[in-house]
């Protein structure tokens, strides 16, 4: 997994941005859930071990993920979910930026 996002930090420094600690955590977490979380799930599981996040950083890292094309929305009448379009056996990612 170490590969994919080593591949996801070249590519978004590419962009002009960075993965921060807070993105990358967020990103980890998408990759290990396939239950397409709510930012409030993603938030509560992260929350043990970054105590200092927050629901607006976790839902800020998952827009841009959606921006950058490598998370999915998917809105429903209860919640919105997010589904991370890359699998973690992927090894290089096409990232488009669509500010």
């Amino acid at each position: 997994m170490e590969q994919q996002i080593s591949s996801v930090t070249q590519q978004v420094k590419h962009l002009g941005k960075r993965l921060t600690v807070q993105r990358r955590a967020v990103l980890l977490y998408l990759l290990a859930d396939v239950n397409c979380p709510t930012a409030k799930d993603v938030y509560i599981a992260l929350k043990a071990d970054m105590p200092n996040i927050t629901l607006s950083t976790v839902y800020t890292a998952l827009r841009f993920f959606v921006k950058i094309g490598i998370v999915r929305e998917h809105a429903t009448s209860s919640a919105t979910r997010f589904e991370c379009v890359i699998s973690p056996a992927a090894l290089d990612l096409d990232l488009r930026i669509v500010m």
